[in-house]
C-alpha cells in the first residue's frame, strides 16, 4: 500500500475555498485554535504572514498552507489603501483529536512563486481553483471542492521534494523508515514489536526507535495504536464483524486488551462507538 494515500484516506480530508477577493490596507486575518488545515494564495499585490512568532513576506504568486492547529495572521504590508489580492481555503479532516497521522503532517509549507513554478502540475491545480471560484459557473462549488482535495495531495507530493526535517513526508524520504511505514500500513493486525519493524527498516532496535521518534514526532507504539484505532474505527462503522473479531484483526488477541485500547482513545467502548448515530453516517 502506498502509505502517503493511506494516510490521506484515513483522514478523510475534504476541502474547499471560502474566500478570494481584494483586500486594501490596513487589514488583518487572524486564525486562532483552527480546527482545518488553512491555505492562501497572493494572487496580486504582497502581505505578511505571521506565525510561530516569524514574519514571513508573501508576494504575488506566493502560497501557504498551514497545518490544523497551527495559530497564525495573514495581514497587510505596504502603505495605506494599497490592494491585495488574496485566495483563502481549508482542507477538514475527519480524524480523532490528536490523531498521530494527522500531527505528521508538515506544521506549514511555505512556497515562493519561482519554487512553485518547478511544479507545473500544482501551479496549474491553483490557477484552475481560482478561476473556478471566481467563475461561479454551475458546478463550480463541487470542482472546487474536488480540487482543494488534489491540491492537497499535490502540495505534499511536492513537499516530498523539498527538504522538510520531520513529519511524514521527510519519514517517507527515508528509505529506511519508509519501508518500516508501508510495512505496518499494509499489516497493521501483524504481531509488531520493535525488533520486526526494526528489520524490516534493516536497522537496530534502538536505532529505528530514535529515528521514528526523530522524524514522526511520536513512538513506534503510539503511531502503530493509533493506526490500528483507526481500522478498528472503520470496521465498526463498515461491517457487522464482532468486537472480539475486529480486535483480532487490528492485532489484539485479547479482547479486554482492545476495548481498553479503544476506550483510551476514543472515550467509548467499542460496542458503544458502533451504536452513535454518527458512526453510520
Amino acid at each position: 500500500m502506498e502509505v502517503l494515500s493511506d494516510i490521506l484516506k484515513g483522514l478523510k480530508a475534504t476541502g474547499s475555498v471560502y474566500f478570494c477577493d481584494f483586500l486594501v490596507a490596513p487589514w488583518e486575518l487572524p486564525y486562532e485554535n483552527e480546527d482545518r488545515a488553512m491555505f492562501h494564495l497572493v494572487r496580486r499585490g504582497r502581505c505578511r504572514l505571521d506565525i510561530d512568532g516569524e514574519q514571513h513576506l508573501l508576494e504575488s504568486g506566493d502560497f501557504v498552507f498551514i497545518a490544523p492547529g497551527v495559530d497564525h495572521k495573514v495581514l497587510s504590508d505596504g502603505p495605506g489603501e494599497s490592494q491585495t489580492l488574496l485566495l483563502c481555503g481549508y482542507c477538514q479532516f475527519d480524524a480523532v483529536e490528536n490523531d498521530v497521522l494527522l500531527r505528521a503532517l508538515p506544521r506549514f509549507v511555505l512556497m515562493q512563486r519561482d519554487e512553485l513554478e518547478q511544479w507545473p502540475w500544482l501551479t496549474r491545480t491553483l490557477e484552475h481553483l481560482s478561476a473556478e471560484y471566481m467563475s461561479g459557473a454551475p458546478g463550480s462549488t463541487l470542482t472546487v471542492d474536488k480540487l482543494t482535495e488534489v491540491l492537497l495531495v499535490q502540495l505534499l507530493r511536492a513537499d516530498f521534494g523539498r527538504k522538510s526535517d520531520v513529519g511524514i513526508v521527510a519519514a517517507l524520504r527515508d528509505q529506511r523508515v519508509a519501508r518500516a511505514l508501508t510495512a505496518i500500513h499494509d499489516h497493521p493486525g501483524r504481531n509488531w514489536t520493535i525488533e520486526n519493524a526494526a528489520a524490516e527498516a534493516s536497522m537496530s532496535r534502538s536505532g529505528f526507535a530514535r529515528k521514528f521518534k526523530e522524524l514522526l514526532g511520536t513512538s513506534f507504539f503510539d503511531y502503530l495504536t493509533r493506526l490500528r484505532m483507526r481500522a478498528a474505527r472503520e470496521l465498526l462503522v463498515t461491517t457487522d464483524l464482532r468486537v472480539p473479531m475486529i480486535g483480532e484483526k487490528v492485532g489484539y488477541q485479547s479482547e479486554l486488551s482492545f476495548v481498553k485500547a479503544f476506550k483510551k482513545l476514543q472515550g467509548a467502548t467499542p460496542r458503544a462507538y458502533r451504536l452513535r448515530p454518527s458512526a453510520s453516517e
